[in-house]
């Protein structure tokens, strides 16, 4: 009887602990998002910050949405072809993820046939794109 309430002990705690690594996340994420989404240019050290969240926000995150917004602050920090490598590693992960074959489309524009390959994934995907 004590070895099954501790076992059920532990187990919410794990649980909990959990949850709370997953809204701290959902907070990294949108406090990056907020500052990778801004118009215009934005200051080093805002995009340090964002830089820093999306780090934060990795732990233990199975989504692309963190590698596509490491690429899209690299797209903001001026540094397409790290975009595109990120983003490649996005598509060559996961073929069907539209949006990271979208946002590979636009950062390829500096490498055509790149760009026309990302295009054709995205028009397969999205047929009434």
């Amino acid at each position: 009887m004590q070895v099954a309430r501790l076992s059920i002990l532990c187990l919410a705690i794990v649980v909990c602990a959990w949850f709370v690594l997953g809204i701290r996340q959902a907070h990294e994420i949108n406090r990056a998002t907020n500052i990778i989404a801004q118009t215009g240019p934005i200051p080093a050290a805002q995009l340090r910050a964002a830089a820093s969240a999306l780090r934060s926000a990795r732990t233990l995150n199975p989504d692309a949405e963190v590698t596509i917004l490491r690429a899209r602050l690299a797209v903001k920090q001026q540094d397409p072809r790290r975009a595109e490598r990120i983003l490649k590693t996005v598509v060559r992960d996961e073929p069907m993820n539209l949006e990271g074959w979208i946002w590979l489309a636009g950062v390829s524009l500096i490498d055509p046939p790149e760009a026309h390959i990302a295009l054709a994934h995205i028009a397969r995907l999205d047929p009434r794109s």
